[in-house]
């Protein structure tokens, strides 16, 4: 997942960096840099997101 992706998944699920952040129990600094690219987002995160999206998008509405 490239920063871009994160940045659209997030959008796509309503969240802000922040709320994001507190929800999966991270730092928002730690989630900052993922959407910057200064860090690799970790597999589970993800992985975590993409699932998010696919229930998302099964929702009716």
């Amino acid at each position: 997942m490239t920063s871009k992706d994160i940045s659209f998944a997030l959008a796509r699920l309503g969240w802000t960096q922040a709320s994001f952040a507190e929800y999966a129990g991270y730092n928002p600094k730690t989630v900052s840099w993922w959407i910057t690219g200064k860090n690799a987002v970790p597999v589970l995160v993800a992985k975590h997101l993409d699932l998010l999206l696919a229930i998302r998008d099964r929702l009716p509405g």
